[in-house]
């Protein structure tokens, strides 16, 4: 094990790393990211040499740390300072009063009430409920076991108790992300949150067991002194803290630096203590206390390479059950880099730099929850064409570029038709026919604000602003009030059983739009409206032509057979399932 003089301390939402450089403080912040304050403090023993003085220097480092930990406790506390509150009439006074210096006054007499405090509650009380046996004609020694069994037991309550908190046991998370990269870093290991996360949360060097450890001194110390009345045990006793605190200051650096028999015996009972005051951290915890290790250190990341990210992203969604794990991985690592597969590829020693790892890692998370890729990606390509798409429009598939390659088999090139694109989604259907025929004019129709955005945006994309444009209308509501009329009128409109939306793979059930996938109780009830609209905006002659479930094609011809549709066709996909239904439509 490297021997190291790393302290730490967990504060809210965030650790408190003291090193070789200095004293770090990283919070993770109410957006998420990662906020550190490094300060160069150099500690008391260093900065005057002659209280560095061994069984004297314990009492001056404990107040010192107690100095920093308020101070470090008040940086954290300011990242969750809620808005519009206002300070109090006290604070307002101290400010105007003594300026800059009112911050120090308020830690100090923070410091003085909870001196008062752990005297009342830690020395006191014991000592009070201990007095109770001195009338049983006990030893003097006996009595001294009797008062730390009660302060043990008092402090046993109060660590229980305050666990229980939520914002307590948050911070008792951060003390145990703090202690296993302490130890990660002294086993001479990468600081890496899997290689963090491997390691125990019991630390030799931990402030509880300083705190039992000055219960164990005391039982000694004060076995000494005898058994007068209480003020004279009260008062020898808080006259003796620095004693015991010297001595206890140096039992803890003795622990931190061997491991023998005698150290593990002496450490035991502090390091089960730590069972209550330090909890198992989540990633994203670890990831705070690493930040804070690494900059008190002076220490970089270590860059990984494209290989080794690549490596990663396969492994993490392939886990994850995700078929095209390969794929995806390299997919949302081009984005990252900018760059293509071919680079990836035959780039795998290069260097990626931290930020461009983590928001990698950061998309890799979101695809192994199943996000669809091209969500991810923020765009999908549809009959050769790059479109936008984002969730709250489905993503245009394969099946659908059946009924695209369908009309434009139809339409001819110099034909100067009206086409109406309803449920349009990301506008994938008209963009690709007005792409692909010249001299075709195409509405695009949805009801929902993120399919306008999507679609209008495409529209721009593909510079078709002069033919193509977007009407927000429920169906075909209102085409009718305008009067409009076309020649064709294409849907891809949801028809998926209402009572199948819940079977469907987690990929498309939990991100993509319900609305662009719910046909109602049997998957017709778009149909059976569409079909009647379009009878009032269709031209004489004009094209009505829809995608349609695998086993909904006759249901879907009887339908437009007996609302007057002639020649009614059926298109079949690749995989020789019913895909496309078209008719004519006759007055």
């Amino acid at each position: 094990m490297r021997k190291c003089e790393v302290g730490g301390q967990a504060v809210i939402e965030g650790v408190m790393m003291r090193g070789s450089k200095g004293q770090a403080t990283a919070i993770r912040k109410p957006n998420g990211e990662i906020e550190i304050d490094m300060k160069n403090i150099v500690p008391v023993t260093k900065k005057y040499k002659f209280l560095n003085i061994p069984f004297i220097r314990g009492i001056f480092v404990l107040i010192d740390s107690l100095i920093t930990g308020i101070n470090t406790l008040n940086y954290s506390a300011s990242f969750f300072e809620e808005e519009g509150e206002e300070e109090s009439k006290f604070e307002v006074w101290l400010k105007n009063k003594f300026g800059d210096k009112s911050n120090d006054l308020i830690i100090g007499g923070t410091m003085i009430v909870s001196f008062i405090l752990a005297i009342g509650l830690f020395v006191a009380f014991p000592t009070a409920v201990a007095s109770l046996f001195s009338r049983m004609g006990l030893s003097p020694i006996i009595l001294n076991l009797i008062e730390a069994v009660i302060r043990i037991a008092v402090l046993l309550i109060y660590m229980y108790s305050i666990s229980k908190m939520e914002d307590i046991y948050r911070v008792f998370q951060y003390h145990g992300a703090e202690h296993k990269s302490i130890f990660c870093y002294e086993a001479d290991e990468e600081l890496t949150v899997e290689n963090v996360r491997k390691f125990t949360r019991f630390h030799p060097r931990c402030g509880t067991n300083f705190l039992f450890l000055i219960m164990f001194v005391s039982i000694i110390i004060f076995s000494f002194t005898g058994w007068g009345n209480f003020f004279e045990r009260l008062i020898l006793r808080i006259l003796l803290i620095p004693l015991v605190s010297g001595i206890t200051y140096e039992l803890i650096r003795w622990l931190g630096k061997n491991n023998n028999a005698l150290s593990k015996i002496i450490a035991y009972p502090g390091l089960k203590l730590q069972e209550l005051t330090t909890k198992e951290p989540d990633d994203e915890q670890l990831e705070v206390a690493i930040a804070a290790l690494m900059k008190a250190e002076g220490l970089k990341p270590k860059e990984k390479t494209i290989g080794e990210l690549l490596d990663f992203g396969s492994k993490t969604l392939k886990e994850q059950g995700i078929d095209t794990y390969i794929l995806d991985s390299q997919l949302l690592l081009c984005m990252v880099l900018g760059k293509d597969k071919i680079y990836i590829i035959t780039n795998r020693n290069k260097s990626v730099s931290i930020k461009d790892e983590k928001e990698y890692i950061d998309l890799i998370e979101k695809r192994s929850k199943k996000m669809p890729v091209k969500y991810i990606l923020g765009e999908t390509e549809f009959m050769g064409l790059n479109f936008d798409v984002e969730e709250g429009v489905l993503i245009p598939r394969g099946d659908t570029e059946v009924l695209v390659e369908e009309l434009l088999s139809i339409i001819k090139d110099d034909e100067e038709l009206e086409v109406c694109d309803l449920c349009s989604g990301s506008g994938a259907i008209g963009i690709s026919l007005a792409t692909y025929k010249k001299n075709i004019k195409v509405d695009e129709i949805d009801n929902f604000s993120i399919p306008e955005k999507v679609t209008k945006s495409n529209i721009s994309k593909h510079s078709l602003d002069n033919r193509v444009k977007f009407i927000k209308s429920n169906l075909l509501e209102e085409l009718i009030k305008a009067g409009k009329k076309y020649d064709l009128i294409v849907s891809n409109p949801p028809y998926i059983k209402a009572s199948e939306i819940g079977k469907l793979m987690d990929d498309v059930k939990l991100y993509e739009p319900h609305t662009a996938l719910d046909g109602g109780e049997d998957g017709l009830v778009f149909y059976r409206r569409i079909i009647e609209e379009s009878k009032i905006v269709l031209k004489e002659g004009g094209i009505l032509a829809f995608e349609i479930g695998h086993d909904q094609g006759l249901d879907v011809r009887i339908l437009m057979e007996e609302a007057g549709f002639k020649n009614v066709k059926l298109v079949k996909d690749l995989a020789g399932l019913d895909r496309v239904l078209l008719g004519y439509f006759k007055y």
